[in-house]
């Protein structure tokens, strides 16, 4: 089998995994969560979360970048673009999850995320991997105010469910072997497929997690 066609399945595979979930979000309900600011004074609710359908879009992201590397539309850059596309999302829906309301935390959560996958496209096989220590310097950040905000919930009585810190645990793990594999095989990166299954994989378990175990 070719790397564009394997590719190619993957983005079926994908796009077939996001039409399940996008039923099982419909099914399930939207899950708002809310989204507020405090502008020097009392909080001012903006809007909210729709947990139900934002869960769908990380694995969409991926299948639609999967497909046009597929058939020739993009290059070496669509695991950047497929990164930079799914993973602030990811982590935005993460500390969402976990008890964070404030704005500002969930922009800088998403400029970090992107940051460092911008970091990641300055590696080039072969060369200094600094600019992948720098993405994950960058990618810890989110995982932070994870834990500040968990912290903060213990300490207010109000922890987040076990379902939360458990998907919390699983999406964490998928992301650091994502980043060892990314790291270790620097010098000889695996075929593109492989690459964006391993940026997918996350996202595909928030989702299956969030739509089956979140009350």
């Amino acid at each position: 089998m070719t790397r564009s066609r394997s590719t190619l399945v993957l983005a079926a595979a994908l796009g077939a995994a996001t039409v399940l979930l996008a039923v099982g979000a419909a099914a399930r309900g939207s899950m708002p969560l809310p989204v507020v600011a405090h502008l020097g004074g009392p909080a001012v609710h903006l809007g909210a979360l729709q947990v139900g359908a934002a869960v769908v879009l990380p694995p969409a992201v991926v299948a639609v970048v999967a497909a046009m590397h597929g058939t020739g539309l993009l290059g070496r850059s669509s695991v950047v673009i497929a990164s930079i596309g799914a993973v602030p999302i990811l982590l935005v829906l993460v500390v969402t999850l976990n008890g964070a309301a404030e704005a500002t935390v969930l922009v800088l959560t998403y400029a970090s995320s992107a940051g460092g996958v911008l970091f990641r496209s300055l590696h080039r096989p072969g060369g200094d991997p600094v600019p992948l220590r720098w993405w994950a310097v960058l990618g810890i950040v989110p995982w932070g105010a994870v834990a500040f905000t968990q912290v903060g919930g213990l300490l207010t009585g109000t922890p987040p469910s076990v379902a939360i810190r458990v998907l919390t645990l699983v999406v964490l793990a998928a992301s650091i072997a994502e980043f060892v594999a990314a790291y270790r095989r620097r010098d000889r990166p695996p075929a593109a497929w492989v690459q964006l299954l391993l940026v997918a994989a996350p996202g595909l378990l928030l989702a299956v997690l969030v739509l089956a175990a979140v009350r």
